[in-house]
Parts: C-alpha cells; sequence; structure tokens
C-alpha cells in the first residue's frame, strides 16, 4: 500500500515532532539522540501495528532513492561546510589512508571472512564488504561535541567519514558492475577497475569543487542578503550532487564534499559575521533533520525486515555475528596497521594510542550502507541474508558501540578539558560576575532601591566572586602553571583583537579579500600556537611578506618592465597591507591598554610588558619598511599615500554609520543609502589611484571637492 501526499505529509511532521521530543530528552541523559532514534522507531513501528488508524504508517521504510538523493547530499555539504577545513588538510594524510587503501583491505577481509563462514556466496560477499566499509560517525560525533572530546580526534573521525562514504560508494559500484557483468578477474579487470576507481573519485571532487566555486563568485553579486547565500547554499549542495551523479557519471558525494570545503573556504570573506553563524545553524538544522529520518526509520526497517519477517531465523541471527565479528577484524587491521605509521617523520602529527582505540571502536555504520544495501538488484543471490546482516551490523555499531563510547572517553580521560581551556572558562565567569556587580552598583547608585535588597544582592555576588576566584585557584596547581595560564589568556585575547580588526578593514573595504585571508589565515596560526603550546607567535610583519603569494610573485616582476600601472599596483598592495598591519597593532594595543586596567592581571604584569614589547617591534618594522619604500619609490608613494589615507578616512565614517544603526539613531533605509554610498566612493577610490598615476595629475571631479551622497556627477566642458 502506497501512501497518499497528505499521509506523507502527516508523517513527516509526526516522525520530527517524535525526533525533537526525542532529542530533547536523550540529550539530559547524555546518550546521543540518533541511537536513542532506533530503539524509538522500533517502538513507534509496533503502535502503528496496534493502532488501526496508523496502520498504514508501518509502510514507512529507508529505501536506495531517499537516502542517496534526499538526505546523503544534506548530510555530506553540511559536515564538509561545517568541518574546519584546515585542520583537515593537516590531518588529510591519516583520513585519507584510512578511507582509500584502508577501504580497500577491509572490503576484502570481510568478503573473506563472509565466504567461508555464512552462507553467503563470492559475489554476495564481495558486495557486503564494500557497501559494509562506510562509517558513519554522526552519533559519535554529537557525543564528542557532547563531551568537548579534542578536536583532533573529532577530525580524524569526521574526516575519515567524509572520504570514506564517497570510496565506499565508488568501490560498490565497481564491484556490482564486475560481477553483475559476470567479468572474471584478471589483471587486465583489475587495472580498468582501478582507473575507473580513480576517474569517478577525483572526477567527483573536481565537479563539486568548480561547482562550490562559481557559486563563490555568484554569491559576490548577492551583497550582504544572508537568506539568499544560505538559499544558494542549498542550491549548490544538490546541484553539485546531481551534476555529478547523473551527469558526468563521477561520485556525488566526492562532489558534495567538494562543494562544501570550497563553500566553507570562501565563507570567512564573502559571508559576514551573521551571515556566517545562519549558515552554520542552518545546515546544522537540515543534518538534524536527515539523521532523524534517517535513525526513526532505521527502528522501522529493522522491525520489518529482521523481527517481523518469516526469513529471518538461527542461520540469519549466525550471519550477523560473523559480519560483526568480520567488521571488527577488519577495523583494527586498517585502524592499527595504519595510524601508528602516521607522523613517524613529524613527530607533532603522530597519533595517540587513544585516539587509536577510540576510532577503532567510533567505526560505526549507519546511512550510506543502508542505502547500497536497498540498490541491490532483487535476483542476487542471497540478497535478503546480505539486507538482514546489513541491518544486523548497522544496529549493533549504533546501539553497542555507539553507547559505550562515552565510557573509553571517560576511561581515558578524554571527556575533560584542557587547563588552559578550563582557566578561560572560569575566567570568563569571573569577569561576567564582576561587571554584574558593577552594573548592579550603577542601578543602586541611579534608582530608588531598597537598600536591604540591594545589600543582600551585592553581598551574594561577592560570594560568588570569591567562589571564582578559589575556582580559579584550584585549577592551577602552583605559581608558574598560573603565569602559564595568564601569558596564554592575554595572547588570546590579544591576538583576537588584532585579527577582528583585520577584519573590520576588510568589511569596510578598506583591504581587498585576497589580503585580508591571508592576514587572517596567519593570525589563526599564531592563536593556534599560542593556544596548543603556549609560545609567544613570530611577527606577523616577516611570514606575511615572506610567504604572501600575490606580493611575493608580483615582487619577482618588478625588475621587469610592465609599466607604471603594474608598479602602482604592487606598491598599492604592499602600503595597504603595512597600513593594515599598522591598524591591527593599534587594535591589540588598545586590548592591552583594557588588561593592564582588570584586577585580574595585575599580580602578572611582566606578562603583559612583554606583550607590549612584542607589538612595538612589530610596530617599528612596519614604519621601517614604509620608510624603505619611500625611499625606492618616491615618485609613486606620494600619491598612493594620500589615496591609502583616504581610504581609512571612508572606512571609519562607514563604522560611524555602523555604530549610528546600531545605536538607533538612524533608520534601516538611511543606512543602506549611506552604506551604499561609502561603499562606492571606497571603490572608487581604490581605481583612482592608478588614474592618478598614470595622468600625472590628481583625479578630482571639476568643483575641486567630493561629491556628496545626494550628488549627481558633473559633466566635463569642452
Amino acid at each position: 500500500m502506497t501512501l497518499t501526499l497528505p499521509e506523507m505529509i502527516i508523517a513527516a511532521v509526526g516522525l520530527l515532532f517524535i525526533a525533537s521530543l526525542s532529542a530533547v530528552g536523550f540529550r539530559r541523559l547524555q546518550v546521543p539522540y540518533t541511537v536513542g532514534l532506533v530503539f524509538v522507531g522500533i517502538i513507534s513501528y509496533y503502535i502503528c501495528g496496534q493502532v488501526p488508524q496508523l496502520h498504514q504508517f508501518r509502510e514507512l521504510r529507508l529505501n536506495h532513492d531517499l537516502i542517496m538523493y534526499a538526505l546523503l547530499p544534506s548530510l555530506i555539504f553540511s559536515a564538509s561546510v561545517n568541518i574546519d577545513s584546515k585542520l583537515l588538510f593537516r590531518n588529510f594524510n591519516p583520513a585519507f589512508m584510512l578511507a582509500g587503501p584502508g577501504l580497500v583491505v577491509s572490503t576484502f577481509v570481510i568478503s573473506f571472512i563472509m565466504y567461508y563462514f555464512t552462507p553467503m556466496n563470492l559475489a554476495a560477499s564481495l558486495l557486503f564488504g564494500a557497501l559494509i566499509s562506510a562509517t558513519d560517525p554522526v552519533a559519535v560525533i554529537s557525543l564528542f561535541a557532547l563531551v568537548g572530546a579534542p578536536k583532533r580526534l573529532r577530525i580524524l573521525v569526521d574526516g575519515e567519514s567524509l572520504f570514506n562514504d564517497a570510496t565506499a560508494i565508488v568501490m560498490f559500484t565497481l564491484v556490482q558492475k564486475v560481477l553483475l557483468a559476470g567479468t572474471a578477474f584478471s589483471m587486465l579487470t583489475l587495472g580498468e577497475a582501478a582507473y575507473e576507481f580513480l576517474f569517478i573519485f577525483f572526477g567527483g571532487l573536481l565537479a563539486g569543487a568548480v561547482t562550490g566555486y562559481i557559486m563563490a563568485q555568484i554569491i559576490l553579486l548577492v551583497g550582504d542578503d544572508p537568506m539568499v547565500k544560505i538559499a544558494l547554499s542549498a542550491i549548490v549542495a544538490y546541484t553539485a550532487f546531481i551534476f555529478a551523479d547523473r551527469i558526468l557519471k563521477v561520485s556525488g558525494v566526492m562532489a558534495c564534499l567538494g562543494a562544501g570545503v570550497v563553500v566553507s573556504h570562501y565563507s570567512s570573506s564573502r559571508f559576514s559575521t551573521s551571515a556566517r553563524i545562519y549558515l552554520k545553524r542552518f545546515w546544522e538544522f537540515v543534518s538534524f533533520i536527515a539523521n532523524s529520518y534517517i535513525f526513526l526509520l532505521l527502528g522501522f526497517t529493522e522491525d520489518f525486515y529482521l523481527f517481523g519477517s518469516e526469513a529471518f531465523n538461527l542461520e540469519s541471527l549466525k550471519s550477523i555475528a560473523w559480519g560483526i565479528i568480520a567488521l571488527q577484524v577488519s577495523r583494527a587491521i586498517i585502524v592499527f596497521g595504519i595510524c601508528p605509521f602516521m607522523g613517524w617523520r613529524d613527530k607533532s602529527r603522530k597519533i595517540d594510542w587513544k585516539y587509536q582505540v577510540l576510532m577503532f571502536w567510533g567505526g560505526l555504520r549507519g546511512a550510506v550502507p543502508l542505502a547500497l544495501v536497498f540498490s541491490l538488484p532483487e535476483g542476487l543471490c542471497h540478497r535478503m541474508l546480505v539486507v538482514q546482516v546489513t541491518l544486523g551490523v548497522v544496529i549493533f555499531t549504533l546501539l553497542v558501540q555507539g553507547g559505550t563510547i562515552s565510557g573509553l572517553l571517560r576511561m581515558f580521560k578524554l571527556d575533560r578539558a584542557s587547563l588552559f581551556k578550563r582557566f578561560s572558562e572560569a575566567h570568563a565567569l569571573l569577569l561576567a560576575r564582576e561587571r554584574g556587580l558593577g552594573e548592579l552598583r550603577k542601578l543602586a547608585a541611579i534608582w530608588n532601591f531598597p537598600h536591604d535588597a540591594v545589600g543582600e544582592l551585592e553581598n551574594k555576588y561577592q560570594e560568588k566572586i570569591a567562589e571564582q576566584r578559589d575556582e580559579l585557584a584550584k585549577i592551577v596547581k602552583n605559581k608558574e602553571e598560573e603565569k602559564r595560564a595568564l601569558r596564554r589568556s592575554i595572547w588570546t585575547q590579544v591576538l583576537n583583537a588584532e585579527r577582528n580588526t583585520f577584519r573590520e578593514l576588510f568589511e569596510s573595504g578598506f583591504i581587498n579579500e585576497q589580503l585580508f585571508r591571508e592576514l587572517d589565515f596567519w593570525m589563526e596560526q599564531q592563536l593556534e600556537t599560542v593556544i596548543s603550546s603556549g609560545v609567544q607567535p613570530s611577527p606577523i610583519m616577516r611570514e606575511l611578506f615572506k610567504k604572501h603569494p600575490v606580493i611575493d610573485f608580483l615582487n619577482r616582476l618588478r625588475h621587469w618592465s610592465f609599466g607604471k600601472k603594474n608598479q602602482a599596483y604592487i606598491l598599492n598592495q604592499e602600503y595597504l597591507c603595512c597600513c593594515a598591519l599598522a591598524v591591527g597593532v593599534l587594535g591589540a594595543r588598545e586590548r592591552l591598554a583594557e588588561l593592564k586596567r582588570d584586577d585580574f592581571f595585575k599580580d602578572y604584569p611582566e606578562g603583559i610588558e612583554l606583550c607590549a614589547r612584542f607589538y612595538d617591534r612589530g610596530l617599528g618594522q612596519i614604519r621601517q619598511r614604509l620608510k624603505n619604500l619611500e625611499r625606492k619609490h618616491l615618485e609613486l608613494l606620494p600619491t598612493i599615500a594620500s589615496t591609502t589615507l583616504q581610504q581609512m578616512v571612508y572606512s571609519n565614517e562607514l563604522k560611524a554609520i555602523d555604530e549610528l544603526l546600531e545605536n538607533g539613531e538612524i533608520s534601516e533605509r538611511i543606512y543602506s543609502h549611506l552604506s551604499a554610498f561609502f561603499h562606492q566612493r571606497i571603490k572608487e577610490n581604490g581605481k583612482r589611484v592608478y588614474r592618478k598615476i598614470l595622468a600625472g595629475k590628481a583625479d578630482t571631479d571639476s568643483t575641486g571637492h567630493e561629491a556628496g551622497p545626494h550628488s549627481r556627477p558633473v559633466k566635463p566642458v569642452k
């Protein structure tokens, strides 16, 4: 019996309502909601069978098209757009080795065990080995986030899964193609299969990357409209998948992954702060919906194929047990056989044995094996047994491995945040308490509150502040440890202030996207250095001019003759970079001045002084570089300096407009008009420098002054 459209809508809303209530309950119990939803799905299937009005909803179950074309693209894109792409690329080798060669080894190990110990023939064993090798650690990742597991552990598990899904689908497709064609295995067949594997895998990645890049260029035309940008991100997710899978016949999953990583890469500069938050929340919501449907319907499907099927017998149960054993053996071989060799040259990239154990036990199975098993042709020998074993293995990994992974985290003490993170959290709470007390005293001074109520609340807050100071003292065991924590806290706050200054310069149009991305990248590297090791960062001035791709390339062209305009562009970029760094130093100094007034840091003045000297040296280096530029390019620099100064003034005017809007002093309509005016002036001023240099004179309007937002361009008199 097929459900009607109204019944399908009722089912979709009902399942989402059940998933939402379940998620709240399971979160309070600190149980991964995806694990709990399988139980809820089984119970819901039983209830539908007992209530006559709900009997038709027993027809709900997972199938290949629902998973592959409706739910999987959103899951892959959501994971790739929200993943830390820089950290992923830093851990690319272990993730790719586990998902590439590791998956091939896993396929053959599982196939060998299933062929010799279960009734499956060779074809069914190979297909089962290929489809069950795809990991789906969504339950583990949600638990890692819940308990605050180390970020690198999360990226290793999640990164492997992203590549693993694609390689498993490609592997399954090739095995199925060879088996159904009746082709005998030979070196030629294996060579052709390897070529097709690489073509489908990397072809999908390239197709997705190109689709994501095109969408990133379209986003430039949208302006500051977060709703349209998020809608475009949804379009690119499914466009990349369909374009790759249905038209190019390459991996749609890899296309989704490539598109997501590209969109994530450009989101830092082409999405405003609020739009990036909307993007993250939107795709988290989409992922929640997709996972809710998958795991609830998995409960319906399990009940139908296992508990409610006449074909399920003792032989099926034995095969499921062998499937679980085969899965654990293959997982142990690839994790403990590959991970120990990662980082043997670079010790900092070595994977700890505790991480390896968690990666082994966290290799859950989910959506991809289910989509693949339901795509098996009806006439395949032992098809029902393959379906039953797949469902049994998936349910075991979710309930047993997913349900016990938290115990492993606690046993290895990986559920606790680092000392610096605990110190930062406690310090933030102390600042909040102190500011709350200050606000209380202000309110008491300007309003006629009862003295007893004010005194009681003031005493309460003073007690809380004292308790919080004691808590901070407990976190750090000795004076030296406290100094290290304070030093990291100072550097983190100051570097973040400098980084935010660069973002403000970019959003106001003072620096271009490429320069901002390079500055932001180096600031992130410095923050990671401070947080992970507590070491003082290296001067960004030296690193930037040593490795900035645009400046490095263009500096090589200085000795070539490309005319005045090219020289002006080179010099303008370098001058803008110096000015941006100088403004960043000022932002850092402002934050340092605030920290000096903070009573919390009064016992560690040498830390603030050390940071201040670092920025003083940085400012001196910037001034020296500007002097060198002036000495080498005396004829061009005055024009560029004048234009840059005007850019800085425009940027500050734009910032003032933003503040007026935030304070409610101007309306949205006025803000939009003035903001567009200043952005246009910034754009024109950036181009004007080249016209001035080429013309050899100032480029002003015929009236000799700048036009206002309501002025019209004046035609030159002939």
